[in-house]
């Protein structure tokens, strides 16, 4: 089975926070894309929790009570392209996904982990999205869900799409994989129930590669829980995440002009609001949605303008392919007969746009009120339906008018100079973004929201992790996304109040994700001679039976024949040995925490190696392990007396050496037809190492 170590996620993905997305004005994408979820872990051993992150997908959070957790990069085992679900997502290599052991392994039900991901909105429908569960052959895997509204998911709505084999031998493009126990390669699948909603793995139990089988949830679901149960050997299962998404694009303009700063809002079925702005070409892009239909696209639309501001029923959705493809919404408005438009910008002194400013454009002659409006994100205000080649005032915050001269019918929007609000007007919000400290890096989106929820600026952050918006007075929350997949703080500050003519600072700190905690245990031990004398200087190599339970780990024995391995993993089987000809073996199963049992070797005197110094005999006494199957940590048992069999090797007793060293060659006799047992019997295991 695959076992990984812990290894920090570092990839960025897009995070969707509390029900809105933020994205820039960028260049859609040609096509749909597949994005495979970024995993982080936090906690220790039972009582781990942690995050995932993918483009276009709800915030996801998940606890676990599984005995070992870990975050695993994909660079040595992965989903290529020629798998079912690779073909859909594209190949997964080199993106994350967890390891999960069960909480004991143990045939006995109530010994299965339980992980729950809790999504902080439905996720999407429409058959966009996946989970693929790997490595299932000597255990099995119960899925459950709850869809919206709190039921519980049925087995059709859960979606499985069948089981595959992701190794090379099996699929293209797929991770190197050894010899199953049968001789064969890559052929191993496991089996689906729907009555139990059970991914059950080889009828034999036996430990394979590649087992793998993928799930397209029909309906979207609020969580998602897998209940991982061991059959034999020492099991553990991968998680992937994987979704698609495309892209809304298009422009809004004014009698053929580009509207710079305009803001875009895209909603989703499901009520998830989406915000940009247009940049100045007026071009907007939602470069990564989830592949379902009906969505709303909507623009705020000049005054006084004709044309449509909302387009609903927007699909990215193609009936029968979780594909998708991407789509272009065009905003086109233009002045009423015989009236004409103007597009103009308010900046502060500095020459930056000034957002949200309230701005009056009257007729002098009469007085009459012909635009009011406010400044969008770039501080451009927009408004038609005025009278051709006219002096109107214009307005900024109950300023002294200025002057603006409109242009002819059917020629393009009159573009007057910039107006500059004075500073006694300007209300500034500025901040930094930061992490663990740290300012973010540069072109982090931030968004300024009013009370009534609507996006009046859009900016983003310098090399410094600094934004600011000149605004007008009022109450505002600024929002941006999370810096870093599972990273800590508040996306909004709400209640930020904004006074005219000063300045408030609205930081948005946040944190990295606690690093997990990787839980090992310790074995220690001595090593003495048929004297009685400590055995120094000579190494105790610890070995997990399953090659893919970490690497071996060595020890040196000190003064006093003692050697202590550190870092092994928990109730993991290990063959410790002595590195001294002829001396027996142990095999271990190491407790979940903490230090096993001590145990003591006993080598013939002859066979140990001639310390450079008198041996000082020990005084401690030898301690006595305890049998695991008494209740003890699972440390091999070591007896003063009697047989040890395949167990622990055999102390000295102080009496008679001769009976004892006959004694002795019978076992080694009986240890080495154990151990040609052990490693056929361990031939089945792979050596591929997780990275």
């Amino acid at each position: 089975m695959r076992h990984g170590r812990t290894i920090t996620a570092g990839l960025t993905a897009l995070a969707l926070g509390a029900g809105l997305a933020i994205g820039g004005a960028t260049s859609a994408s040609a096509e749909s894309a597949g994005n495979w979820g970024t995993f982080t872990l936090s906690g220790s051993s039972k009582a781990y929790t942690g995050t995932m992150t993918m483009a276009g997908f709800p915030e996801t959070t998940f606890t676990s009570n599984s005995r070992q957790s870990t975050v695993v990069g994909g660079a040595s085992t992965w989903q290529s392209a020629n798998t079912p679900s690779g073909a859909v997502y594209g190949t997964s290599r080199g993106h994350t996904y967890m390891n999960q052991r069960p909480t004991v392994d143990s045939g006995n039900p109530a010994s299965a982990s339980t992980t729950t991901y809790t999504f902080a909105e439905s996720t999407p429908g429409a058959s966009s999205w996946s989970f693929v569960l790997g490595d299932i052959d000597a255990d099995r895997a119960t899925i459950s869900a709850t869809v919206s509204g709190g039921g519980a998911a049925t087995a059709d709505q859960l979606g499985y799409e069948g089981s595959y084999n992701s190794c090379s031998a099996a699929a293209t493009g797929g991770w190197s994989c050894t010899p199953d126990p049968d001789g064969t390669t890559g052929r191993d699948r496991p089996t689906w129930d729907d009555a139990t909603r059970t991914l059950t793995g080889n009828t034999a139990a036996v430990d394979t590669a590649g087992a793998t089988a993928w799930f397209t949830p029909t309906v979207s679901l609020t969580s998602l829980t897998i209940t991982y149960q061991q059959r034999s050997g020492f099991p553990v299962y991968q998680t992937w995440f994987a979704d698609r998404t495309a892209a809304i694009s298009g422009t809004a303009t004014l009698d053929g002009t580009p509207i710079p700063g305009a803001v875009v809002r895209v909603t989703a079925p499901r009520g998830t609001l989406y915000t940009t702005t247009t940049d100045a070409d007026g071009n907007f892009v939602f470069p990564r949605l989830p592949v379902i239909a009906n969505y709303r696209v909507e623009v705020t639309p000049p005054p006084g303008a004709t044309g449509t501001a909302s387009v609903p029923g927007v699909s990215l959705a193609r009936a029968g392919v979780p594909g998708g493809t991407d789509q272009t919404v065009d905003f086109t408005f233009t002045a009423p007969d015989d009236t004409v438009s103007v597009i103009g910008t308010v900046v502060d002194e500095d020459g930056d746009p000034v957002s949200n400013a309230p701005v009056v454009i009257t007729d002098p002659d009469t007085g009459d009120t012909l635009v009011d409006t406010t400044t969008n994100s770039d501080g451009a205000y927009t408004g038609s339906d005025l009278p051709p080649d006219s002096d109107l005032d214009v307005s900024i915050a109950d300023e002294l008018p200025v002057t603006i001269v409109t242009g002819d019918v059917d020629a393009a929007p009159a573009a007057p100079a910039d107006i500059t609000a004075p500073a006694a007007v300007i209300a500034t919000v500025a901040g930094v973004v930061s992490l663990d400290g740290a300012p973010v890096s540069a072109d982090r989106v931030v968004e300024l929201v009013d009370e009534s929820g609507a996006v009046v600026a859009s900016t983003t952050t310098d090399a410094d992790g600094r934004y600011a918006f000149a605004t007008s007075a009022g109450t505002y929350t600024v929002r941006t996304e999370r810096p870093a997949p599972g990273a800590t703080g508040d996306t909004a500050n709400t209640g930020v109040t904004a006074a005219a003519g000063e300045r408030v600072s609205s930081d948005l700190p946040f944190a990295s994700p606690a690093a997990a905690i990787a839980v090992t245990t310790d074995q220690p031990g001595t090593v003495v001679d048929t004297n009685d004398d400590p055995v120094t200087g000579v190494a105790v190599v610890a070995t997990p039976i399953d090659p893919e339970a970490g690497a071996p780990v060595t020890s040196v024995t000190d003064d006093d024949g003692a050697f202590d391995l550190t870092g092994l993993q928990p109730t993991t089987e290990y063959e410790i040995a002595v590195d001294v000809e002829g001396a027996e073996t142990a095999t271990v199963v190491t407790p979940e925490s903490g230090a096993a049992t001590p145990l003591a070797f006993v080598v013939l005197a002859a066979a140990a190696p001639v310390p450079t110094t008198p041996a000082v005999p020990s005084t401690s006494p030898s301690a006595m392990p305890s049998d695991p199957g008494s209740g003890g940590t699972g440390s091999a048992p070591v007896g003063r007396s009697g047989d040890a069999g395949d167990r622990g090797p055999l102390a000295y007793t102080g009496t008679d050496l001769v009976p004892g060293l006959i004694a002795a060659g019978v076992l080694v006799l009986l240890g080495a037809a154990l151990l040609t047992y052990r490693a056929v019997r361990n031939r089945r295991r792979t050596e591929h190492l997780q990275d």
